[in-house]
């Protein structure tokens, strides 16, 4: 079993020792061996240097320590996870949340909601950037997703409940020379930076009415989290909603755009042949009005 031969293979890469190997794993040296030729042979690649008093790992060897020790441990919580699984005789529920979702407003009340709501459910929690969510749901990887996505009627075969639509805001820090004017116009922006997010992680609709916004000049971040630090070290402003995690933050300030058109919905997305149970889930989590912020 190739899991086994990874097994073995990381044991023996984390000791630099067959002997040590096989007693680590209560098997004879002769058998570390064997799963060690057997996996170079299936992979097609030689794993270590060994002399008669050294084992070392080759630099195809050190690469797959790292990836197989991730796959290892991936592996090990999917067999944990199944068997309480299986010994609770509950049915599973796979939820996405968009992992820049502030975590006191929206994913921990949806998550206690859930857990207190239906124990007869066996809750699985995954945070995800806006492609991942949405490619997991549509793969089938999860019941149902939580998410700010305005695109989701560009989602094929799914069902869209809103839970909240809020403002789109221009945001900055306490420590930028925007807190320290009274009154703000939308063409005082135009001598600020405005610091960005590539566009696969901008919601739908923002670059329409967007480019209404002057600025000085724009600043590429990777993702939100690069953004809210550089937002809060006073580099520039951002366009966001109070929906993001460390939006409550003590010196953040914000001035809501003035166009009506700027918003984003708060949105549970599953697919349309959902099971019954998960469209009840939903629909609980709407009419408590769960999120609220």
């Amino acid at each position: 079993m190739l899991y086994q031969r990874i097994r073995t293979f990381l044991e023996v890469a984390n000791c630099l020792s067959f002997s040590q190997a096989a007693s680590n794993l209560y098997i004879s040296q002769q058998a570390v061996t064997r799963q060690i030729a057997a996996l170079e042979r299936e992979l097609g690649v030689r794993l270590f240097y060994r002399t008669t008093r050294q084992v070392a790992l080759t630099p195809a060897g050190s690469i797959l320590r790292n990836d197989f020790t991730q796959i290892n441990r991936q592996i090990g919580d999917s067999i944990r996870r199944a068997r309480e699984l299986d010994a609770s005789g509950k049915a599973l529920l796979r939820v996405g949340f968009l992992s820049a979702l502030s975590r006191k407003d929206i994913i921990l009340p949806v998550t206690d909601y859930l857990i207190k709501g239906y124990p007869e459910l066996e809750l699985e929690i995954q945070l995800m950037d806006f492609i991942a969510l949405r490619n997991s749901l549509l793969d089938n990887k999860l019941d149902f997703c939580v998410t700010t996505s305005n695109d989701w009627e560009l989602w094929p075969g799914v069902q869209t409940t809103v839970l909240q639509r809020k403002q789109f805001q221009v945001v900055y820090s306490a420590r930028h020379p925007l807190a320290q004017r009274r009154e703000i116009a939308l063409e005082d922006l135009a001598q600020y930076t405005q610091l960005v997010l590539p566009n696969e992680n901008l919601l739908e609709g923002v670059e329409q009415w967007g480019r209404k916004i002057p600025y000085r000049r724009a600043v590429f971040c990777p993702d939100i989290s690069t953004l809210m630090v550089r937002l809060e070290l006073g580099e520039g402003f951002a366009l966001l909603t109070k929906v993001i995690e460390g939006h409550d933050a003590a010196h953040l300030r914000y001035w809501d755009v003035p166009f009506p058109e700027a918003h984003a919905e708060i949105v549970c997305i599953c697919p349309e042949n959902a099971r019954d149970a998960v469209k009840r889930v939903i629909s609980g989590i709407r009419g408590n009005e769960i999120v609220k912020i």
